[in-house]
């Protein structure tokens, strides 16, 4: 093998890795941005279950004081 062919063959190699590299880092970003919207959303249906019984409670007669 010549010298310049194993020099493209290792110019495409580093190519290659690094490609992976940024197609890992982005899938790791998007996991994580869709793990905060998760969390935000539970957080959500939390709050307005919490608020949904505490309606509940108070229109049938239950004082909070």
């Amino acid at each position: 093998m010549s010298k310049s062919t194993q020099m493209l063959s290792e110019v495409k190699t580093n190519i290659l890795y690094a490609s992976m590299s940024i197609d890992n880092e982005k899938n790791e970003k998007d996991q994580k941005e869709g793990s905060i919207r998760m969390l935000k959303a539970r957080r959500s249906i939390e709050d307005y279950l919490e608020e949904k019984r505490l309606n509940e409670s108070i229109s049938n007669g239950w004082d909070l004081n």
